[in-house]
């Protein structure tokens, strides 16, 4: 998503966004606006998206409405937090690390964490000479920077003697990342479902093992600051909720594959292939913990070593702990 969508996004919600704009409104008619929920196709957000059962149980608490902005990755999403388009949505650890490093007035307020790579990875042309990830120094590389998959590229070379530098960095979008690698334009794209999934079956792309040492797949919720501080109650509702749709989702992941599937217009089979790598999990919505916040700081440690930031960032000024669930 370019900066003209963002600010069309901007644009269509701003009578949603004009009672936070002044200073002087009541906190109580802040509760009371609605909620801006912003999605990527996946995730529990877009169980509850589909479902509508979330905002009704929202809306019975006292909350809403909700309105639903899509997001090809998370640096556009995050832009959107920013610039005051969205409250609340769900990314990747990279542009959370972004976010902080620019002073945007953001919290990752809920989380979801897996070890190890998890419908995610590196693909290759299916003739390319590369086979192993070593293979990789001084080829085009493409990924989306600031997303999840530049730290993942980052470590990953880092964990076998390389730099970022060893490499030749190719930032783009998935959508132009899947046509550079089917010309031949580039050598390699690190990538994520189901982008990650379609290359392999779709465009007949090879997977090249890419290093774990200390490689997590995870996810944060994430919200901007004037939600958490003058909305509280509204965010602690959303996150119950949200619990609430992520349960429900992983009992019932043919839901979840069908929609996807119509959404996407991806196959049913191909999705399927991509939730049996989740085994029997697929969803959370938990609260940040300690283990959470020093995982996020190696995260921003080691970018601000590779020089992927410009500054030094504290994952726990981030965080917000605030939020006990309901159940």
């Amino acid at each position: 998503m370019n900066r003209r969508h963002i600010l069309a996004a901007i644009a269509g919600f701003a009578a949603t966004l004009s009672l936070a704009a002044c200073g002087g409104a009541p906190k109580q008619a802040a509760a009371n606006k609605g909620i801006v929920f912003a999605t990527q196709k996946n995730g529990a957000p877009f169980v509850a998206q589909q479902r509508g059962e979330f905002e009704k149980r929202l809306k019975a608490r006292g909350f809403g409405p909700v309105k639903w902005v899509e997001f090809s990755s998370g640096p556009p999403l995050i832009e959107a937090l920013r610039a005051g388009a969205v409250d609340i949505g769900l990314v990747g650890d990279t542009p959370v690390v972004y976010a902080q490093a620019s002073k945007t007035d953001l919290y990752y307020v809920a989380t979801q964490s897996l070890p190890g790579l998890v419908g995610s990875g590196l693909v290759v042309p299916k003739a390319s000479a590369i086979r192993t990830f070593a293979d990789l120094k001084g080829k085009k590389v493409a990924y989306t920077k600031g997303s999840s998959s530049e730290y993942t590229i980052a470590s990953a070379l880092g964990s076998i003697g390389l730099k970022l530098s060893d490499i030749e960095p190719v930032n783009l979008t998935p959508g132009d990342a899947q046509t550079a690698l089917a010309n031949g334009s580039i050598d390699a794209w690190l990538t994520w479902d189901p982008y990650f999934t379609l290359a392999q079956l779709r465009g007949g792309a090879r997977e090249i093992a890419v290093p774990q040492a200390d490689l997590r797949t995870v996810a944060f919720y994430v919200a901007s600051g004037s939600f958490v501080r003058d909305r509280t109650d509204v965010l602690k509702a959303t996150l119950d909720e949200l619990r609430t749709e992520a349960k429900w989702g992983n009992a019932n992941r043919s839901y979840y594959r069908d929609e996807v599937a119509k959404a996407t217009r991806l196959p049913p089979a191909v999705l399927q292939g991509m939730l049996d790598r989740y085994k029997d999990f697929l969803f959370a919505v938990d609260p940040v913990t300690p283990v959470d916040i020093a995982a996020q700081q190696r995260v921003s440690d080691y970018l601000f070593d590779a020089k992927v930031i410009p500054i030094k960032v504290d994952a726990a000024k981030a965080a917000w702990q605030g939020w006990t669930p309901a159940q």
